[in-house]
């Protein structure tokens, strides 16, 4: 049996940006329409315009997929359904989509319609793909950090359809884990209005101003076989803000390598110059780099200097407008025409193994001077119009002495066309046609009560003001030594590699704060796992799994975990874990179709950091939410270390908080935190959240949970927060906060 080719698949902004990929050879496009897509500022599809690209997509075997990768807030929920029904009805080929809420929805609505999980949901495994696989999800675009053996490891153990990033712009950190134009500037790149903080100047600890955080664009050519022998399915193109030349000449050349490559595999592969410098002169930012694939992470991957766009070659824009932007694709037909006195004029089209024939109305009359000549009848017939087919071949039949009117074989020839148009369309949409996909959990379940864990409806929840507990978050043993004297603290947030960096070393969980039973009377104690799963921290689970299981030096048992991402609540899954569960806020809840699906998961959730008051309000399951009430909001989690950019890679993997600072135009210093045990980078924001002013309003709503999340803080500096927020906010007495600089995020503003 052959092998399947890697499907190409090119990005389209607007109608002439689709087209220009269909003439340059993409076998498959991607588009926005006028909501819920991550490009809010490109000029997007009308509703009209994505039919019509779908039935020329499909007339010429192309597939579509729409992006409804934002995440929907409740109020824009009953949006979803009405908006993508047209679409199904005229074939879509599938939906890239963001959130889970939104996949429940579409599944139930459309069970036919395929579902590919957007990069924005941030796969980084196979145990994460395995999760999206058993809830009905056909295809994945995983993070683009993934590396070429990570690829092969996720098609190998789950065998779903891989959609990877080839070629274009690369954002700094992991898609969907970045809030910096979010919090920084009320744009979310959650909502497709990111800023592109990451894209402005920053000053290192050393005084020099540089662009450390802008990634040069990916370019993959000279990888391309060992990206197809890495199992992926789709080969996809980073552009929707692009232009119609972008597109159009980008696709020509992963095609033209692409076709190189399967026509003889054998064959030594190597890129021209000149096809590298094409590329070069289709707007590449700065410079190129092979992403994430043959490299963790790399100073020779980021910009450094400026990053602007390289100069436009205008010979070569010519020259793609001219192979590909001024004419259109074509169907070539057969056609058969009979004209006889006496009889019903006849069109035949045939083409691809099927026929229509247009018969006329009337009967065909008797030329009184001039009959039609052959000439004639070719030159009304081979004239296509705005269709996409042309004569191949005419035969025509006739007696040499007929009349028939020019509106009539007009009328005949459009007849014809129209018809066949509609029979191609017709046999290949059956063909698409795929029977519904079989869940194996709670994806398509409209209720499932029987697993939602204390879901309240939240005009029940406003009563009991008062019954809700603090949590704390903690990074190191000095900040669990603070947190530990406080009574008013009921359940603790352990960092899960604090004591893999300390080696478990019995002398440091000695100090008599940690080992005292009265400062351990009344707590609970959960498991916080990493926030960025990938298989070079598999390794670890080992160890997590004990300490779960109570198999450990510690002087407490872990009650639950704290989860930070799909992959690791399949992992949980797969090894039976019975304990609570919470769901951290990189898990994303905006609506309450996914605070159902996560609550089935999950015993608490914790609410979004970019949702406002009343996006809150709207929400259901509030005895069940917990909330950041105090913290260091992160920013950014990228896979490329800051330390190893500005300096050199120091791989500590004993300590738990190895900073570096950045500061950007305006003196706003943000603090970065290395995590080498799994390489992985924070980037902070320059002032911590505190919600002390709202806490009122808060807890009207009945919040089961109120989080204090702590990473950077000195014991000193948590002294104070503590005293405030445990003896103080409680009991009310009116002391003043004890920090100058604090944000109140997204509570009362949130995002567009």
């Amino acid at each position: 049996m052959e092998k399947k080719k890697v499907e190409l698949l090119a990005p389209a902004g607007d109608f002439s940006c689709f087209m220009a990929a269909v003439n340059a050879g993409a076998d498959a496009v991607y588009l926005g329409g006028t909501k819920f897509g991550a490009r809010a500022y490109a000029n997007n599809f009308t509703d009209g315009e994505i039919i019509e690209a779908l039935k020329i997509a499909h007339l010429f075997d192309k597939k579509i997929y729409l992006t409804v990768n934002t995440l929907v807030k409740q109020r824009e929920l009953n949006e979803v359904v009405p908006y993508i029904e047209p679409f199904y009805n005229a074939g879509l080929d599938g939906v890239i989509v963001q959130d889970i809420g939104v996949m429940a929805i579409l599944h139930r609505a459309f069970p036919q319609l395929a579902l590919h999980a957007s990069t924005q949901m941030t796969i980084t495994g196979y145990y994460g793909a395995a999760f999206l696989k058993n809830i009905g999800v056909s295809r994945i675009v995983p993070a683009r950090e993934l590396s070429i053996e990570e690829i092969k490891n996720i098609k190998k153990q789950t065998n779903i359809e891989i959609e990877a990033f080839v070629h274009g712009a690369m954002c700094y950190a992991y898609s969907g884990q970045c809030l910096f134009s979010s919090i920084i500037g009320g744009r979310s790149g959650n909502r497709g209005r990111c800023a592109g903080p990451c894209r402005l100047p920053y000053t290192d600890e050393k005084g020099k101003t540089t662009y450390p955080l802008s990634l040069k664009d990916m370019y993959t050519l000279p990888i391309l076989p060992k990206l197809i022998a890495a199992g992926i399915d789709s080969f996809k193109i980073e552009g929707r803000m692009k232009s119609p030349e972008y597109v159009a000449g980008v696709t020509a050349i992963y095609r033209k390598y692409m076709d190189k490559y399967y026509a003889n595999p054998q064959q030594t592969y190597q890129v021209a110059k000149e096809d590298e410098i094409f590329l070069r002169h289709l707007y590449i930012r700065t410079d190129i780099c092979q992403g994430y694939y043959e490299q963790h992470n790399s100073k020779s991957m980021v910009t450094i200097k400026e990053p602007g766009y390289s100069g436009t070659d205008p010979a070569v824009l010519e020259t793609i407008r001219q192979q590909y932007l001024t004419k259109k694709p074509e169907i070539s037909v057969q056609g058969f025409v009979t004209i006889y006195i006496g009889e019903k004029p006849k069109f035949t089209l045939s083409c691809q193994g099927i026929s229509v024939t247009a018969e006329g109305e009337s009967l065909v009359s008797q030329a009184q001077k001039q009959p039609l000549t052959r000439a004639d009848i070719e030159k009304r017939f081979c004239k296509m119009g705005d269709t996409f087919f042309k004569i191949e071949q005419l035969t025509i039949e006739t007696d040499n002495k007929s009349f028939l009117p020019v509106k009539i074989l007009n009328e005949l020839r459009r007849q014809a066309c129209t018809q066949l148009e509609e029979k191609l369309l017709t046999l290949k949409n059956r063909e698409r046609t795929v029977s519904p996909i079989e869940m194996d959990n709670n994806l398509d379940k409209t209720a499932n009560t029987a697993n939602i864990k204390n879901n309240v409806d939240k005009t029940a929840s406003t009563n009991k003001t008062d019954n809700f507990i603090l949590t704390a978050a903690v990074l190191t043993m000095e900040q669990l030594e603070e947190v530990l004297q406080y009574s008013t603290i009921q359940r603790i947030y352990l960092d899960a590699d604090l004591f893999i960096k300390n080696n478990l070393d019995k002398s440091k969980l000695n100090k008599k704060t940690i080992q005292n039973k009265n400062n351990l009377r009344g707590k609970s104690f959960y498991l916080a796992l990493p926030y960025i799963l990938r298989r070079r921290s598999y390794p670890y689970l080992a160890i997590y799994q004990r300490f779960l299981e109570q198999e450990s030096v510690l002087p407490f048992s872990f009650e639950g975990v704290l989860i930070r991402n799909l992959e690791e609540l399949q992992w949980l899954n797969d090894i039976g874990y019975k304990g609570k569960r919470i769901a951290d806020f990189s898990i994303d809840a905006w609506n309450r179709e996914a605070e159902k699906f996560f609550l089935s998961y999950c015993d608490q959730i914790t609410a979004s950091i970019e949702l406002n008051k009343k996006e809150l309000q709207e929400l259901s399951g509030f005895a069940d939410m917990e909330y950041v009430l105090y913290g260091r909001l992160p920013l950014m989690f990228s896979a490329n270390c800051m330390q190893k950019t500005v300096q050199t890679c120091i791989a500590d993997r004993e300590s738990v908080q190895n900073i570096y600072c950045l500061t950007d135009r305006y003196k706003n210093v943000f603090p970065i935190l290395q995590n080498c045990c799994h390489c992985y980078n924070i980037l902070y924001n320059s002032v911590p959240l505190s919600l002390h002013g709202q806490f009122e309003g808060l807890r009207k709503q009945g919040i089961g949970s109120y989080r204090l999340d702590f990473t950077i803080e000195s014991s000193a500096e948590m002294k104070k927060i503590l005293a405030y927020y445990c003896d103080n906010l409680r009991n009310n007495n009116g002391l003043p906060f004890p920090l100058e600089h604090y944000t109140n995020g997204h509570y009362k503003r949130g995002v567009e």
